[in-house]
């Protein structure tokens, strides 16, 4: 895995394609303490002049672009490797001004109260920026607001009322090209002003990482034969993990309470499994780039706890072959894996990067000798093997 270490856009810049209803989850509902005091303050947010987007709904550009094959000798065999020849930040596109919901939560004497409120969005000269307008929790009438802190999150499913950690959800996988929803971002703890209820500078920060992967179909001469022509089948990509180690998690608890970034922690509906956007693909056809967001957890092991281990991309789906009959390609469908050897040692991704996997190549057929324990499927050791590299169907050197 290639790891870019350039940021992502401003993350202000993503704000306009947000919306907390627009994923089609069966969360909770969002909880927040009621607003009584009348005392109204603003949060303004300046947005960067890139920004360009549609209000719940994000067009995601990857950053790369020709993605060229070249095969390659590595020791005794050849690996057919597929990388961007151009790479840029990556960025969301924005069309238009909206209004959107926002979940603040207020700190004061070590507690927390939450508030949903909106952030309206606005073009002005080509420059957008944002006003969230809100009205402070009763219990905190009488408070210097300068003894008052607030922080911010986009994109919540809910929000636990005494506490104040605030719950995410990551968004649908894409394909690039794609439209992307609620992608969930921040602003840290900020002190009140106590000459003014108008407050600026605030800035929002992604609290996911973008995983950028193409996911290439293309098959090449074999000095091994080969029982499968990859040229014969029709394959879809389904699931993606970094290994069973849960380097991320598809949802998570925000505990904004210390300032700065946030602490992340999974929930126990979170899973390190991610479902890609299922396409079909066929050898020759344009390569693939899948785009996901998801949070970053700090991988730990059952024996030895928190650690830095080697991260293991590893791609899940199924194939069958080419052909007119639907029944028949049903009674010859099959699980497939690529699996891709690991090449970085980490405890954990960092928040608001992009992360390019390379590699996820289906060039030749390595056997039937995969198995399911990267993503906690144990029992199964059958999965049709493919990948870019040229060591035949021994069932040792494919995986």
């Amino acid at each position: 895995m290639t790891q870019m270490t350039k940021k992502l856009f401003l993350a202000a810049q993503l704000l306009l394609g947000l919306g907390l209803t627009s994923c089609g989850q069966e969360d909770s509902p969002i909880m927040h303490q009621r607003a009584t005091t009348g005392e109204r303050i603003t949060l303004s947010v300046d947005f960067a002049s890139e920004a360009e987007s549609a209000p719940r709904a994000m067009t995601v550009s990857s950053g790369g672009s020709v993605l060229l094959g070249n095969r390659e000798r590595l020791s005794d065999y050849d690996y057919m490797r597929y990388r961007f020849l151009r790479k840029v930040n990556a960025k969301a596109v924005f069309s238009q001004e909206a209004t959107e919901p926002v979940t603040l939560v207020f700190y004061h004497g070590g507690k927390a109260y939450p508030v949903e409120s909106q952030i309206s969005l606005k073009n002005v000269n080509g420059h957008y920026r944002g006003d969230i307008e809100a009205t402070l929790p009763a219990a905190l009438s009488g408070v210097t607001r300068s003894d008052i802190e607030v922080a911010g999150v986009l994109g919540a499913t809910s929000v636990d009322a005494t506490t104040g950690k605030v719950t995410v959800t990551a968004p649908p996988a894409i394909v690039e090209g794609e439209e992307m929803q609620t992608m969930p971002m921040y602003f840290p703890k900020t002190a009140l002003s106590a000459s003014s209820t108008h407050l600026t500078g605030l800035r929002f920060k992604f609290l996911g990482v973008l995983v950028v992967m193409p996911v290439a179909v293309k098959a090449e001469w074999s000095q091994h034969r080969s029982s499968v022509r990859i040229e014969d089948q029709v394959f879809i990509p389904e699931e993606f993990t970094f290994s069973d180690l849960r380097y991320t998690e598809s949802q998570v608890e925000v505990d904004l309470s210390a300032g700065g970034e946030p602490t992340l922690t999974r929930t126990a509906s979170s899973t390190y499994v991610h479902t890609l956007r299922k396409t079909e693909v066929r050898s020759g056809d344009q390569p693939k780039t899948h785009i996901l967001y998801v949070f970053p957890v700090r991988a730990e092991d059952p024996l030895w706890g928190e650690f830095s281990q080697q991260p293991n991309p590893v791609v899940y789906g199924t194939y069958y072959p080419k052909t007119s009959d639907a029944k028949l390609a049903q009674a010859h469908r099959k699980s497939f894996v690529i699996p891709r050897m690991p090449n970085e040692y980490t405890s954990k991704f960092e928040q608001g990067v992009r992360y390019i996997v390379y590699d996820m190549t289906i060039a030749y057929y390595n056997g039937d000798n995969g198995h399911g324990l990267f993503k906690g499927d144990n029992q199964k050791t059958d999965y049709s093997v493919f990948s870019g590299r040229d060591v035949g169907a021994d069932g040792r050197r494919g995986w």
